[in-house]
């Protein structure tokens, strides 16, 4: 008997708990963005900081401002690979431009054409991976030619959605 109360009493605080869960899952709570503007630009920013991080040493080595070390590039190359697989898009949500935030420099055209700003990155993010695949083979004219490419896609997207 006092076995069958406990299993009732668990039953019911469970559905209680499942049922609330439910209900607080769809609550006006996940219906609205959770994150501000402010946090999108940090979040942006703080990407291309990284990318920066990575590419700034593979530029220096292509324009021979820097030893040309080829395990070294690759590594760098690798590292960007793995951050451009973040999902950028998430930082840049509607309002979140230099209208909105100060420190942006983001054009708002972005938001008028979101398309072909996603587009740009998923070319960014392809031309990441071919980077990577390409410093893995070691052939220094194959890497540098691939890295030209790979900033290329970094500037046309600055060029058009960037504010100087």
């Amino acid at each position: 008997m006092k076995k069958n109360i406990q299993i009732i009493l668990s039953t019911v605080t469970l559905s209680v708990a499942l049922w609330g869960g439910v209900s607080y899952a769809h609550s006006e709570h996940f219906a609205k963005p959770t994150r501000s503007a402010e946090l999108s630009y940090d979040f942006r920013s703080a990407t291309m900081s990284i990318y920066k991080w990575y590419l700034s040493p593979m530029g220096a080595m292509v324009k021979g401002k820097m030893k040309f070390d080829a395990k070294t590039f690759a590594e760098y190359a690798q590292g960007l690979q793995g951050v451009s697989m973040l999902h950028l898009m998430e930082g840049f949500p509607k309002d979140s431009g230099e209208d909105h935030v100060d420190d942006s420099n983001a054009k708002e055209e972005i938001w008028s054409n979101l398309a072909d700003f996603e587009t740009k990155f998923k070319t960014f993010q392809s031309e990441a991976k071919k980077l990577a695949v390409t410093a893995n083979g070691g052939n220094e004219a194959a890497i540098k030619a691939q890295f030209k490419v790979t900033a290329g896609t970094c500037s046309s997207c600055h060029k058009k959605y960037k504010e100087k």
